[in-house]
């Protein structure tokens, strides 16, 4: 399998469209159908490597020197998927601890509620 390949795979399995990895990665659509179609052959590092973080891998998965197994623990998809969600999660890791112990006591108080009802 090529890079482009794992890249355009990846890209499937978490749900991501070219047109939001190009917008994740300051670059036009075509050039990231470019990357897929193995089109540039050689993946320069300063993209290999935002590339990998968008989709929440390693540059080394991508280069295939060993591959990614998700697990059932793995939330990247589902957390992708979800605009609120992605932007509920980026405002909670800017909290200081206290509220951050605030939301996981509520998050915790609600789903036992949930599993009450």
């Amino acid at each position: 399998m090529t890079v482009g390949q794992r890249v355009k795979q990846r890209r499937k399995e978490l749900g991501l469209s070219v047109d939001e990895i190009a917008e994740k990665l300051n670059k036009n659509r075509a050039t990231v159908y470019r990357y897929e179609s193995g089109d540039i052959g050689e993946m320069p590092i300063s993209v290999l490597e935002p590339l990998s973080r968008v989709l929440q891998t390693t540059p080394a998965d991508l280069l295939g020197w060993y591959e990614y197994e998700p697990d059932d623990t793995d939330l990247f998809p589902e957390i992708l998927k979800d605009r609120k969600l992605k932007e509920h999660i980026k405002k909670l890791i800017h909290l200081n601890d206290m509220n951050k112990e605030s939301v996981y006591n509520m998050i915790d108080f609600l789903a036992q509620k949930k599993d009450e009802d």
